[in-house]
């Protein structure tokens, strides 16, 4: 478990046992999320999808090849955070993803879990660098990266097929060396 003692975020790994609440909080926010996130067909919304889901990345955790962690306050999951595509050997890199619930949005949660996924990568994690792929016109999650310390590295047109469409996107990265002069 991570914490944030500023404003009491705490990074939970995210289990099976999890599919239930993490299921209802996408169906609860999907109009929120819909236009950043891949199409997605009924299934996927099934309880059992998404335990299967979460079963992979419980194994993914475990072998160090991607880390899924719940977002919490007070013991109530409001959203979630990932290192994805985790690379070892030359590269040490991983990708970063996260949202925050529409309700619980512009309160500095997603802004505090990034910082702590950042300093577990940095830490436990042993990785050298975090990219983040953001669409330009999503100005909130560009900022919350901002506040968190990543650098604009430019424009990859056409990234990635979200919600039925290629995308830009802006990619966000920061290293080690980045991390340890801003003091984290």
């Amino acid at each position: 478990m991570l914490r944030d003692a500023t404003n009491g975020i705490v990074l939970v790994p995210l289990r099976a046992d999890d599919a239930t609440t993490m299921r209802d909080l996408l169906v609860t926010n999907w109009r929120f999320l819909e236009p950043w996130m891949p199409q997605r067909d009924e299934s996927w919304f099934d309880v059992e999808a998404r335990r299967a889901d979460l079963e992979y990345e419980a194994a993914e955790h475990d072998a160090g090849a991607g880390y899924h962690f719940a977002v919490a306050l007070h013991n109530r999951i409001v959203g979630r955070i990932d290192l994805s595509n985790v690379v070892r050997r030359v590269w040490q890199n991983a990708t970063l993803g996260y949202w925050i619930a529409e309700a619980d949005g512009g309160r500095g949660y997603a802004t505090a879990a990034v910082r702590l996924i950042t300093n577990f990568a940095f830490g436990t994690a042993g990785l050298h660098r975090l990219q983040a792929a953001v669409m330009p016109r999503n100005a909130a999650s560009l900022r919350v990266l901002e506040k968190a310390g990543f650098r604009r590295e430019g424009l990859a047109a056409r990234y990635l097929r979200i919600n039925g469409a290629w995308e830009d996107h802006v990619l966000m990265a920061i290293t080690l060396e980045e991390w340890t002069e801003r003091g984290r």
